[in-house]
């Protein structure tokens, strides 16, 4: 037996604590010896049964923790390389040719909802992409999405699940903040014989996908993923941070809940927890429990920088430092500003932030615009560089770049991108 891939894989990637617990590991063993245990705090990758005979580096190779070929995969599904180097620690990104801002390749930026107002108001948001999968599965562009839903034995613990219906989309809209192995989804989409798959994931995830998709060992799977979506990231945290929310902010026992929305209507969102005697519990998240939530940052998102995706097709999120649309503007806007920007009534009632990337991306958003699935209002280039470049400078480099420049001062090793 040997173990040299899976040794590599510990050292580098497990023991150093960068493991997003994406499940791309277990996924690809070809003798499934490998197990996300979970564990209170989290899942770790374990091996709990024998290697290959031969010489394997399959699960070290799928993982995105470490090391990331970025120029790889951006020539290879967005046609080009970013024109600067990869956002590092600090704000200040060069840019001499002037031309692309902090937010990597990116085709187009959109805002805007779901036609559909069933679509619209089970979403956080817009609900943009669940109008997107919803209209490929219907006209036949994919048969099958990979999405994150929530365990019916324990429904405040996120879950993969596949999806082939409309309902099915729906049962899994809203964000789901905590991490799990979203990509052990894929295997239970091949066991369905699905072909055509499109993915949702975090920006960390989605560089497992990826590689997926870009080396030939992992043909069998890569070849069906036709479309990856992910979304505006900030962390993702533990699951004992929301079971810390319910039991302590709800006061409510984890065996009386029977379903959880971390942002249940109205917009931006209610911390709701459903229980077992009908009764509902809840408290704001983005505006209250959020902030108690950030408490249980796990340690691999602290030394990440992926804010937006850089390796999806589509990237989805709020409108939160969009200099037209940010929800904290929109209370200053009078009723003559909304007849100037149809946008700002559009955004009041939840507006998704759209980021295309790839012709892909651009694919499935242009079907959905024609069937009239969604309704999008394209930024224009200063528009959409103010945006990007704001999400970047205020987001993960304020907060993980310190902690990054530490770990690095004292040896430890971070995510590399090449």
């Amino acid at each position: 037996m040997s173990q040299e891939g899976f040794d590599r894989l510990k050292a580098e990637c497990i023991n150093t604590g960068l493991c997003v617990e994406c499940g791309a590991c277990e996924l690809v063993c070809p003798t499934r010896a490998i197990k996300l245990k979970k564990y209170d705090w989290g899942r770790n990758p374990e091996l709990e049964g024998k290697c290959v005979d031969e010489e394997c580096d399959l699960c070290h190779k799928v993982c995105p923790a470490h090391k990331v070929p970025l120029s790889e995969i951006e020539t290879k599904f967005f046609g080009r390389t970013r024109r600067h180097p990869f956002p590092g620690v600090s704000p200040e990104v060069s840019d001499p040719t002037g031309s692309e801002g902090k937010g990597g390749i990116v085709r187009a930026v959109y805002t805007g909802y779901a036609v559909n107002k069933n679509i619209h108001e089970n979403a956080v948001s817009g609900g943009v992409a669940s109008a997107i999968l919803i209209h490929a599965l219907e006209s036949g562009m994919l048969d099958g999405a990979v999405l994150a839903g929530f365990d019916p034995e324990t429904p405040y613990e996120a879950k993969a699940f596949v999806a082939t219906t409309r309902e099915e989309v729906l049962a899994c809209a809203g964000s789901k903040y905590q991490p799990h192995p979203q990509l052990l989804g894929l295997r239970e989409a091949m066991e369905k014989g699905l072909q055509k798959l499109a993915i949702t994931s975090t920006p960390c995830n989605a560089i497992a996908v990826r590689k997926l998709m870009l080396y030939d060992e992992f043909r069998e799977i890569g070849s069906r993923i036709k479309l990856v979506i992910s979304n505006i990231c900030g962390a993702h945290w533990s699951r004992h941070g929301t079971e810390w929310l319910i039991t302590n902010c709800l006061n409510t026992k984890l065996e009386d809940v029977a379903a959880l929305k971390y942002r249940a209507r109205p917009f931006p969102g209610e911390f709701q927890v459903k229980l077992k005697n009908g009764k509902t519990a809840e408290a704001p998240f983005v505006l209250n429990l959020l902030g108690q939530l950030a408490r249980f940052t796990p340690e691999e998102c602290r030394y990440c920088l992926e804010k937006v995706a850089s390796v999806a097709d589509i990237v989805v999120g709020d409108t939160w430092h969009h200099p037209v649309l940010s929800p904290d503007l929109l209370g200053k806007y009078n009723d003559e500003d909304v007849k100037k920007d149809e946008r700002i009534a559009c955004a009041r009632k939840g507006a998704t932030a759209i980021v295309v990337r790839s012709e892909a991306g651009q694919h499935f958003v242009d079907a959905a615009i024609n069937a009239a699935a969604v309704k999008l209002y394209q930024d224009t280039p200063e528009d959409a560089r103010k945006f990007l470049d704001a999400v970047h400078d205020l987001g993960k480099p304020v907060c993980n770049g310190p902690v990054i420049n530490a770990r690095i001062r004292r040896g430890g090793p971070v995510r590399e991108y090449y």
